[in-house]
């Protein structure tokens, strides 16, 4: 049982577990600790999580650019532990899209309008949209409120080919969350995460109960939060280990196309 370690207070083995929905590197606006590559990996490693794809918080919300080439030198200094999301930003459109992808490392776009003070319809994220589509490539969104899946939902009809992940949305209120479920049972190129600090009991079994378990994919905004209690809830859950083993690693490992 996949449950049973933690229970006991021990890492997990034997179970893929992939954090699709992580960060790197700290902002002045959140208590913060644990926020370095080496931290983040090392905290990673005593769980017994295989990995993550993370974004630099430097990049969603002071420095594009910089943050994006400090993501680019933790995933070369941690190969096979961390992959990358490039950040892109309606204020800038320079960004060398393929220079980061030929890096094997790089995985997907994370879109955060509301740290751009922003909206995810912004017509000016479009060129990043349509490239993501070109090369059917995913795109991670912070999603907070029922208006930004509506917004995603338009994307997804848009841009078929990209693959479209909704953070925070699948354990958030109700209003949101009907927003969600409208979106996934209707595109089959979106996906949620279960990035969010609080839920309700049996908030992870509804949501694999509405979405199916494989829309569903461990995210837990490391170091935002402290990903123990995320991965946590999954692994005790009351879904079956099969449904857990593709909500904590098997989806991601698919939608990111990770070989290892």
């Amino acid at each position: 049982m996949i449950g049973s370690n933690v229970l006991e207070g021990k890492p997990f083995d034997g179970v893929f577990i992939f954090d699709i929905h992580a960060h790197l590197h700290s902002t002045s606006d959140f208590q913060m600790t644990h926020t370095s590559a080496r931290e983040v990996t090392a905290t990673m490693d005593r769980l017994g999580i295989s990995g993550g794809c993370v974004s630099s918080i430097l990049s969603i919300h002071a420095d594009c650019r910089l943050g994006n080439r400090m993501m680019l030198d933790a995933v070369d200094r941690y190969p096979g532990k961390l992959r990358g999301y490039v950040t892109v930003s309606p204020y800038d459109n320079g960004v060398d899209l393929d220079g980061f992808f030929r890096h094997p490392g790089v995985k997907g776009l994370k879109v955060h309008a509301a740290f751009h003070r922003s909206s995810i319809d912004d017509p000016r994220y479009e060129p990043f949209f349509e490239y993501a589509d070109k090369k059917g490539l995913p795109v991670l969104f912070h999603a907070w409120e029922a208006a930004d899946t509506v917004n995603i939902a338009r994307l997804a009809a848009r841009y078929p080919n990209t693959k479209l992940i909704i953070g925070h949305g699948a354990m958030r209120v109700w209003e949101v969350k009907r927003e969600v479920i409208a979106a996934v049972r209707k595109y089959e190129n979106v996906f949620a995460d279960t990035t969010v600090s609080v839920a309700y009991d049996g908030a992870i079994e509804d949501a694999v109960r509405q979405l199916g378990a494989d829309r569903l994919c461990y995210g837990s905004d490391i170091p935002f939060y402290d990903c123990r209690h995320v991965v946590g809830k999954v692994a005790t859950s009351r879904l079956t280990d099969s449904e857990k083993e593709k909500v904590l690693g098997l989806n991601a490992k698919r939608i990111l196309g990770l070989t290892e």
